[in-house]
């Protein structure tokens, strides 16, 4: 059998031997850096007593290979979603001060600011694979779906959430 990854002891993880990126399919990985470290999780003991319930499982990050050019996009992607989130919370706190110059404008633009916030943030992943789709690459999650360590993993009974009690 030929193997596909290594096991990296001191950094708790496993990293693979291909080189080809799985988001671009074009470029080959230069640095072990470089890859998208997919988290996934073994049940491997499942304890119901009367009041207590207890859950032990194995939890593994695995390297998907990637290019320098699909990290930098990926992580220009995540910086671009923050940015227009706080964008938008600027405009929705200023907003006030256009229709009333008074100290309560503020007042009134801050709750509104602060729910773009959070509903922003709620949704920063979404609007960043949104940004990474427009330039012809997958995404970090499903580029991790289609490696093919991953899928090895995934046959074997590993999963993608952690397993509660």
């Amino acid at each position: 059998m030929e193997e596909k990854y290594i096991v990296n002891e001191t950094l708790k993880r496993i990293e693979p031997l291909e080189k080809k990126c799985s988001y671009c399919r074009k470029k080959d990985m230069t640095l072990i850096d470089s890859c998208f470290f997919e988290t996934l999780f073994f049940e491997q003991k499942r304890s119901n007593y009367l009041v207590v319930r207890k859950v032990n499982f194995n939890k593994v990050s695995i390297g998907v290979p990637r290019c320098e050019s699909c990290r930098s996009i990926h992580e220009g992607a995540n910086a671009k979603a923050q940015k227009y989130i706080f964008i938008a919370a600027g405009i929705i706190l200023i907003l006030p001060f256009l229709f009333t110059f008074s100290a309560d404008a503020f007042s009134d633009g801050i709750i509104p600011a602060v729910i773009v916030l959070i509903a922003g943030f709620l949704f920063k992943n979404y609007l960043s694979e949104k940004i990474v789709f427009k330039t012809d690459i997958l995404s970090e999650k499903v580029g991790a779906q289609y490696s093919v360590i991953v899928q090895d993993f995934l046959e074997e009974g590993w999963q993608y959430e952690q397993p509660e009690a």
